[in-house]
């Protein structure tokens, strides 16, 4: 919280910082604030005066120094302080109120909420009802915040996201998406909805999600650590058991899993998580299997391993790489 008043002082709140700022005080109690308050008051040496005359200011010291030097018990002491404390900060927790209620006001106001990714961005997302929303690149979410958290929590999605939602039975989470709709009272899932795929994925790790298709309206119901794959040409959803279902996620680690995966999709995964293009002319067989980790932060340390493994040797430039034979 102390973060969080210390950018609002600065005035550097993000809508969505002012959202977690106004919670946070709302579920925070009184002695927690004031702690906070006294502090900044004792040790700040950048609170602006200004707006105080010089007599109202020694003023103020010649009471708090009368108090201290009459040396009273402890519990009398925080009582003056206290006094003396409100009486000084009024002003701030006024001008506080009605900034929360302003923005809380322009925040309502906004028609749509929008947080996007380009090709080599990551992000992260708190929602109004402290739900997490870590977003891969190439990813888009938005939401209504004036409709948001009351019958639903209703987003829109495209991209590649990890999901950890609250659970709150009497409010479902929805996910409106490319040829399906994701619904779920609380779990954790990975969702990959990309328009340039044939198909999106889910993969849950945690809970119950019911996944439906708006092709051809079919729906089913995952368990933990099943996988869910709808082909956007049919409509069709299949769901299979995966025991390694944390691969799907290894993003928000930094690394990209593969098991026995065929070299082709491995350098098609790299292209895209680099946003480059890879020239394979020279490679014999691209049906070769991979199992292993790259990173997704370090171009040339996910080059070399191919290098090594295949016997290649790759050549940058810009955004284009040449993989050749040795």
């Amino acid at each position: 919280m102390k973060e969080l008043i210390d950018k609002y002082r600065q005035d550097e709140l993000t809508p969505l910082e002012l959202s977690e700022l106004q919670e946070k005080a709302r579920t925070s109690s009184d002695a927690e604030i004031d702690a906070y308050l006294f502090d900044v008051w004792l040790n700040d040496d950048n609170i602006e005066t200004s707006a105080v005359s010089d007599k109202r200011m020694a003023k103020m010291k010649r009471n708090i120094h009368t108090v201290i030097g009459k040396k009273p018990s402890v519990l009398s002491k925080f009582v003056r302080w206290s006094q003396i404390a409100a009486a000084i900060l009024l002003p701030v927790f006024i001008a506080f109120s009605v900034y929360l209620y302003r923005e809380k006001s322009i925040f309502m106001s906004v028609e749509e909420m929008m947080v996007t990714t380009g090709k080599t961005e990551r992000a992260s997302v708190t929602l109004p009802d402290g739900s997490a929303v870590s977003l891969n690149t190439e990813s888009r979410l938005a939401y209504h915040p004036r409709n948001y958290n009351k019958r639903e929590r209703t987003i829109n999605f495209s991209g590649e996201g990890y999901f950890q939602v609250l659970r709150n039975e009497s409010t479902p989470f929805l996910i409106n998406a490319k040829g399906l709709r994701v619904q779920v009272l609380g779990t954790i899932f990975n969702l990959s909805v990309r328009e340039t795929n044939n198909s999106a994925v889910l993969s849950l790790e945690e809970g119950s999600v019911m996944l439906i298709s708006t092709l051809n309206n079919s729906s089913v119901i995952l368990q933990a650590n099943q996988k869910a794959i709808l082909e956007y040409l049919t409509g069709e959803i299949t769901v299979v058991t995966d025991d390694f279902i944390h691969d799907l996620s290894a993003w928000r680690c930094g690394t990209m899993v593969f098991r026995n995966t065929e070299l082709s999709q491995v350098i098609n995964s790299i292209e895209r998580i680099y946003g480059i293009t890879i020239d394979t002319s020279a490679i014999n067989d691209l049906s070769d299997k991979f199992t292993g980790t790259l990173p997704i932060d370090n171009l040339y340390e996910a080059l070399e391993v191919i290098e090594l493994l295949y016997h290649l040797r790759a050549t940058i430039a810009e955004r284009r790489v040449v993989i050749r034979a040795r």
